[in-house]
């Protein structure tokens, strides 16, 4: 069980199945991206959101140095709208690694 700051706790179950999702959600930029759609900065924008509220939920990610890279890479992506698609995998990808070994972080458990 993982404490967060409403004092219920989450399953580590869940916390697992939340990272798998992330990987899904940040593999979702790419086909945005590469379409050239104009809904790419709110899609980034909000799951940027979720990510800091998350952050603010689960106490045990507040001192998590890869979240915080999970959070950055979103805001190069939002702020360099304009970047090579190039450079958009390198850090989709980047971010789905790091949601895979935080992810691994809670499989002893599930």
């Amino acid at each position: 069980m993982i404490d967060t700051v409403i004092g219920i706790p989450i399953t580590d179950e869940l916390i697992h199945n939340y990272f798998e999702s992330l990987v899904n959600s940040f593999f979702k930029i790419l086909p945005i991206r590469e379409n050239g759609e104009t809904t790419l900065p709110v899609y980034i924008q909000s799951l940027q959101a979720e990510l800091l509220g998350c952050k603010e939920l689960i106490c045990e990610l507040n001192n998590n140095p890869n979240f915080l890279t999970l959070v950055a890479i979103l805001q190069y992506l939002h702020d360099n709208p304009d970047c090579p698609v190039q450079d958009v995998k390198r850090e989709v990808f980047k971010a789905i690694g790091i949601c895979n070994k935080m992810k691994a972080q809670y499989e002893k458990a599930v």
